[in-house]
């Protein structure tokens, strides 16, 4: 499909897609109007990381940036959730978790708590008791941790105090022992041992000092830690009640059905575009037949009687226009072959095939050639209807029978059209000047076989060995018959009348590949039944039914009038 053809579906289905425009789009409008409005309200928490300014390495970035997320998750754990929830008894655990979220800030120091709730007063409420309650469960854990480890340091300076007296003790006593042996002869080996013993306690005992004053370092910054962590979570945005909902927006949510419907819509023109087997403009038509369009043929409405006549209308109306444009197209086509004889079919009955077999013959005969128009549906022949001719005059099926009888004598006038077979009996004058009708004649059990017979052959080698110059046969419909192709394969062209009020896609797909398997000469196709747009008149002042022949008829018309009105209706 191209473009154009699209934009011609919209055009087609403009009513259908509006509609689904409009319900799905005022169905989200209505249905966001009675959802129920739910609040979100945003705790601000901030985690404050303490340190020394010359260690902001990689590590510690990294290390404050898990901080911050690790506490983030903190928020939503059952710990915090549970003791919120014990502050209301209205909510459970699995309620609360399904409103709150917790989700760090980029790059930042911050993580934020969400909680959604129908109403926004509580939603600020239970998002502030969150970031509470992770406060204070955080700073009471870091209390206890950092307690337990000032007093398992407490009593590790405390061994390490009593350790140092002992060894300064030991040293003292050693020390006493050797003055007491100094002087006296014959010591020097146990003064010597006493001084390695008094070195190695000394040696000890600096191993202990060293301890000592590390462990009561590491005590100094645990308290001053312990001091800090009071501060470690602090609430820096606490939560304010909503002034309008997170959803439904109802604005946005018009909009998307506005374009769901949209959407619904095109794919629902687009589908019913393929399911529909109908056919809506000549240019389908067209385009399916691989065919030239020879003219359109208005519709007319039958309630305006005998002013609305099919055959031969007259001469100023619309549709007699639409048969001087086909008659026209007709010799054009047949400018650079002769064709003097002419099959009308139609896919279907009642597409008015015989209405326009009757126009071309007609206003072919206007131009003052001699044309016979044959009625070649031998199932529900009109013709003699159409012509005020009897049900039992002779005609076609009687013709081609005396055909198969060339040594029976006929018996042919002076004024004979027919030179090489007398057939004055069957081809009957009407009230069209130079126009010749001969009907079906007696109905034969056998239509098909007689058309395909010898005798229809030397029937139409009489028929063109006359003084007819042309000749047009209303055929029977395509579809379920053969006859209309045996005409076809028989004729110089054949002309396809199509009902754009009822013809389907796959009527015109039979037809157009029964005539291709026939080898027949297609001219070209015949819109019938176009119901009237004025802007797809050519020009603006027809007037339909209301025409000279009218004012011919009115008394006391001018001369001038009744002969303007006489020309028009031979024109």
């Amino acid at each position: 499909m191209t473009l154009e053809h699209y934009w011609l579906i919209v055009l087609k289905q403009w009513k259908l897609i509006v509609t689904s425009v409009v319900l799905i789009g005022l169905g989200a409008y209505v249905g966001s109007r009675l959802l129920t409005p739910v609040y979100q309200s945003t705790a601000l928490v901030r985690v404050n990381i303490h340190g020394k300014s010359d260690s902001a390495d990689y590590n510690n970035l990294l290390a404050s940036d898990q901080l911050v997320q690790t506490e983030a998750a903190l928020a939503t754990s059952n710990p915090v959730l549970r003791e919120v929830v014990s502050h209301d008894r209205d909510l459970t655990v699995a309620q609360l978790a399904r409103e709150t979220t917790a989700t760090a800030e980029l790059n930042t120091q911050l993580f934020k708590i969400d909680v959604q709730d129908i109403q926004p007063a509580r939603a600020a409420h239970l998002a502030n008791d969150i970031a509470n309650v992770l406060i204070r469960q955080q700073s009471q854990e870091t209390l206890q941790q950092n307690a337990l480890s000032q007093q398992k340091l407490q009593q590790d300076i405390d061994d390490t105090n009593k350790r140092v007296s002992a060894v300064a003790n030991k040293i003292n006593a050693l020390e006493l022992q050797i003055a007491k042996l100094e002087g006296r002869p014959g010591t020097e080996l146990q003064v010597a041992t006493l001084q390695v013993q008094i070195t190695g306690l000394q040696n000890q005992s600096n191993r202990l000092q060293e301890h000592y004053d590390q462990s009561q370092s590491m005590l100094t910054q645990l308290e001053i830690s312990n001091a800090q962590s009071r501060d470690f979570l602090r609430l820096a945005q606490p939560a304010q009640p909503a002034l309008s909902p997170i959803r439904p927006q109802v604005m946005l949510n018009t909009v998307l059905g506005l374009v769901v419907g949209l959407a619904f819509g095109l794919a629902l023109a687009l589908l019913l575009e393929q399911l529909d087997t109908r056919v809506r403009t000549p240019d389908d038509i067209a385009q399916l037949l691989k065919l030239p369009i020879l003219t359109v043929v208005w519709y007319v409405e039958q309630l305006k009687g005998a002013r609305a006549s099919l055959i031969n209308p007259r001469a100023n109306s619309i549709n007699a226009e639409a048969y001087r444009i086909l008659r026209m197209n007709i010799g054009f086509l047949t400018v650079d072959r002769a064709v003097r004889s002419l099959v009308v079919t139609s896919a279907l009955p009642y597409d008015g095939k015989s209405t326009v077999a009757s126009n071309i013959a007609i206003f072919i005969a206007k131009t003052e050639k001699k044309t016979l128009l044959i009625d070649a549906d031998l199932y529900h022949p009109t013709l003699h209807e159409r012509f005020g001719l009897a049900k039992t005059t002779r005609g076609l099926s009687d013709a081609v029978v005396a055909c198969s009888h060339p040594a029976q004598k006929l018996h042919c006038s002076s004024s004979s059209v027919a030179s090489h077979l007398c057939l004055d009996s069957y081809i009957h004058a009407v009230d069209v000047p130079n126009l010749y009708v001969m009907p079906a004649g007696s109905l034969p059990p056998n239509p098909s076989e007689l058309l395909d017979s010898v005798a229809m052959n030397t029937f139409l080698a009489s028929v063109m060995g006359s003084d007819i110059e042309m000749v047009v046969f209303d055929a029977p419909p395509l579809i379920g018959l053969a006859d209309a192709s045996i005409l076809a394969s028989k004729v110089d062209g054949t002309i396809v009348v199509a009902d754009i009020t009822r013809v389907k896609r796959r009527n015109l797909q039979q037809i157009k590949e029964q005539l291709a398997h026939t080898g027949a000469c297609v001219l070209g196709c015949v819109i019938n039944k176009q119901h009237r747009n004025p802007r797809d008149l050519p020009y603006s002042y027809y007037r339909a039914e209301d025409d000279l022949s009218e004012d011919e008829e009115r008394p006391g018309a001018s001369p001038l009038v009744q002969l303007l009105a006489r020309t028009g209706r031979k024109s």
